[in-house]
Protein backbone atom coordinates (compact mmCIF):
# COMPACT_ATOMS: atom_id res chain seq x y z
CA UNK A 1 0.00 0.00 0.00
CA UNK A 2 2.75 2.42 0.93
CA UNK A 3 4.45 1.72 -2.43
CA UNK A 4 1.31 2.68 -4.35
CA UNK A 5 0.93 5.89 -2.34
CA UNK A 6 4.60 6.69 -2.91
CA UNK A 7 4.11 5.99 -6.63
CA UNK A 8 1.22 8.42 -6.86
CA UNK A 9 3.00 11.05 -4.77
CA UNK A 10 6.08 10.74 -7.02
CA UNK A 11 3.87 10.98 -10.12
CA UNK A 12 2.20 14.16 -8.91
CA UNK A 13 5.48 15.70 -7.79
CA UNK A 14 7.10 14.89 -11.13
CA UNK A 15 4.16 16.45 -12.97
CA UNK A 16 4.87 19.69 -11.13
CA UNK A 17 8.52 19.79 -12.28
CA UNK A 18 8.29 19.18 -16.03
CA UNK A 19 9.38 21.05 -19.23
CA UNK A 20 9.71 19.67 -22.92
CA UNK A 21 9.43 19.35 -26.88
CA UNK A 22 7.37 17.50 -29.80
CA UNK A 23 4.22 15.13 -29.73
CA UNK A 24 2.90 11.56 -30.23
CA UNK A 25 -0.24 9.51 -31.00
CA UNK A 26 -0.30 6.07 -29.35
CA UNK A 27 2.47 5.82 -26.79
CA UNK A 28 3.73 2.32 -26.07
CA UNK A 29 4.93 2.30 -22.50
CA UNK A 30 8.04 0.30 -21.59
CA UNK A 31 7.75 -2.93 -19.57
CA UNK A 32 3.97 -3.13 -19.99
CA UNK A 33 1.44 -3.60 -22.76
CA UNK A 34 -0.58 -0.63 -21.49
CA UNK A 35 -0.74 2.41 -23.76
CA UNK A 36 -1.83 6.02 -23.70
CA UNK A 37 -3.04 7.99 -26.72
CA UNK A 38 -2.13 11.67 -26.80
CA UNK A 39 -3.02 14.29 -29.37
CA UNK A 40 -0.54 16.83 -30.72
CA UNK A 41 -1.17 19.27 -27.86
CA UNK A 42 0.97 17.03 -25.61
CA UNK A 43 4.74 17.50 -25.85
CA UNK A 44 7.11 14.85 -24.42
CA UNK A 45 9.36 15.85 -21.57
CA UNK A 46 12.61 14.26 -20.44
CA UNK A 47 12.01 13.13 -16.87
CA UNK A 48 14.42 10.51 -15.51
CA UNK A 49 12.75 7.96 -13.26
CA UNK A 50 9.35 8.28 -14.92
CA UNK A 51 7.84 5.92 -17.47
CA UNK A 52 6.69 8.94 -19.52
CA UNK A 53 6.07 12.66 -19.07
CA UNK A 54 4.28 15.28 -21.17
CA UNK A 55 3.07 18.85 -20.97
CA UNK A 56 0.85 21.18 -22.98
CA UNK A 57 1.29 24.84 -23.92
CA UNK A 58 -1.62 25.67 -21.60
CA UNK A 59 0.17 24.20 -18.59
CA UNK A 60 -1.27 20.69 -18.26
CA UNK A 61 1.34 18.32 -16.81
CA UNK A 62 1.16 14.54 -17.24
CA UNK A 63 3.38 11.93 -15.59
CA UNK A 64 3.28 8.13 -15.70
CA UNK A 65 5.07 6.05 -13.10
CA UNK A 66 5.39 2.36 -12.33
CA UNK A 67 5.76 0.55 -9.00
CA UNK A 68 6.55 -3.11 -8.51
CA UNK A 69 3.88 -3.98 -5.96
CA UNK A 70 1.59 -6.96 -5.51
CA UNK A 71 -2.05 -5.92 -5.90
CA UNK A 72 -3.72 -9.22 -4.97
CA UNK A 73 -6.36 -7.46 -2.86
CA UNK A 74 -7.41 -5.38 -5.88
CA UNK A 75 -8.15 -8.59 -7.77
CA UNK A 76 -10.41 -10.13 -5.10
CA UNK A 77 -14.03 -9.01 -4.94
CA UNK A 78 -14.09 -9.30 -1.13
CA UNK A 79 -11.03 -7.09 -0.54
CA UNK A 80 -11.08 -4.73 -3.55
CA UNK A 81 -13.12 -1.90 -2.02
CA UNK A 82 -11.10 -1.74 1.21
CA UNK A 83 -7.82 -1.87 -0.71
CA UNK A 84 -8.84 0.96 -3.01
CA UNK A 85 -10.19 3.03 -0.10
CA UNK A 86 -6.73 2.90 1.50
CA UNK A 87 -5.14 4.11 -1.73
CA UNK A 88 -7.71 6.87 -2.07
CA UNK A 89 -7.17 8.09 1.51
CA UNK A 90 -3.49 8.54 0.68
CA UNK A 91 -4.33 10.47 -2.49
CA UNK A 92 -6.79 12.78 -0.78
CA UNK A 93 -4.43 13.56 2.12
CA UNK A 94 -2.54 16.20 0.15
CA UNK A 95 -5.47 17.84 -1.61
CA UNK A 96 -8.35 20.12 -0.81
CA UNK A 97 -11.04 17.59 -1.66
CA UNK A 98 -12.03 14.64 -3.80
CA UNK A 99 -14.34 15.63 -6.64
CA UNK A 100 -14.96 12.18 -8.13
CA UNK A 101 -13.95 8.54 -7.73
CA UNK A 102 -14.63 5.55 -9.92
CA UNK A 103 -13.49 1.99 -9.33
CA UNK A 104 -13.96 -0.25 -12.35
CA UNK A 105 -12.41 -3.14 -14.21
CA UNK A 106 -10.90 -2.13 -17.54
CA UNK A 107 -9.94 -4.97 -19.90
CA UNK A 108 -9.85 -7.25 -16.86
CA UNK A 109 -7.59 -4.97 -14.77
CA UNK A 110 -8.86 -3.23 -11.61
CA UNK A 111 -8.68 0.51 -12.31
CA UNK A 112 -9.14 3.47 -9.99
CA UNK A 113 -9.94 6.93 -11.36
CA UNK A 114 -9.82 9.86 -8.94
CA UNK A 115 -10.33 13.57 -9.52
CA UNK A 116 -9.02 15.94 -6.87
CA UNK A 117 -9.08 19.66 -6.34
CA UNK A 118 -5.82 20.97 -4.91
CA UNK A 119 -5.51 23.73 -2.34
CA UNK A 120 -4.42 26.24 -5.02
CA UNK A 121 -7.49 25.52 -7.19
CA UNK A 122 -5.83 23.21 -9.72
CA UNK A 123 -7.44 19.91 -10.67
CA UNK A 124 -5.61 16.59 -10.57
CA UNK A 125 -6.83 13.57 -12.55
CA UNK A 126 -5.33 10.21 -11.58
CA UNK A 127 -5.76 6.74 -13.04
CA UNK A 128 -4.19 3.71 -11.37
CA UNK A 129 -3.98 0.45 -13.31
CA UNK A 130 -3.61 -2.22 -10.63
CA UNK A 131 -1.99 -5.12 -12.44
CA UNK A 132 -1.32 -8.26 -10.39
CA UNK A 133 2.39 -7.59 -9.81
CA UNK A 134 2.76 -3.86 -10.48
CA UNK A 135 0.83 -0.62 -10.66
CA UNK A 136 0.94 2.06 -13.35
CA UNK A 137 -0.14 5.55 -12.40
CA UNK A 138 -1.04 8.38 -14.74
CA UNK A 139 -1.50 11.77 -13.10
CA UNK A 140 -2.41 15.00 -14.82
CA UNK A 141 -2.33 18.39 -13.17
CA UNK A 142 -4.66 20.93 -14.79
CA UNK A 143 -4.04 24.58 -13.91
CA UNK A 144 -6.86 26.55 -12.35
CA UNK A 145 -9.36 27.71 -15.00
CA UNK A 146 -7.70 25.59 -17.74
CA UNK A 147 -9.75 23.34 -20.02
CA UNK A 148 -10.08 19.82 -18.61
CA UNK A 149 -11.21 18.18 -21.89
CA UNK A 150 -7.70 17.46 -23.19
CA UNK A 151 -6.76 15.93 -19.82
CA UNK A 152 -9.92 13.79 -19.62
CA UNK A 153 -9.25 12.44 -23.12
CA UNK A 154 -5.67 11.51 -22.19
CA UNK A 155 -6.81 9.86 -18.96
CA UNK A 156 -9.49 7.85 -20.75
CA UNK A 157 -6.93 6.59 -23.28
CA UNK A 158 -4.59 5.23 -20.58
CA UNK A 159 -5.58 1.57 -20.71
CA UNK A 160 -4.30 -1.93 -20.18
CA UNK A 161 -4.25 -4.17 -23.23
CA UNK A 162 -7.53 -5.79 -24.26
CA UNK A 163 -7.81 -9.46 -23.34
CA UNK A 164 -6.47 -11.84 -25.97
Amino acid sequence: MARILALVARTLLAALLLAGSAAAEVVDLPNTRATVTLDTTWMPVAAPGLVAAYKTQSGHLLAITRAQVANADAWRDKTRDAYVEQIERGLIAGSEKRVARKLHVLHGVPTLDVELRTRDGATALIRLLLFRTYALSLAIEIPRRADVKVARAALASFTPPPPE
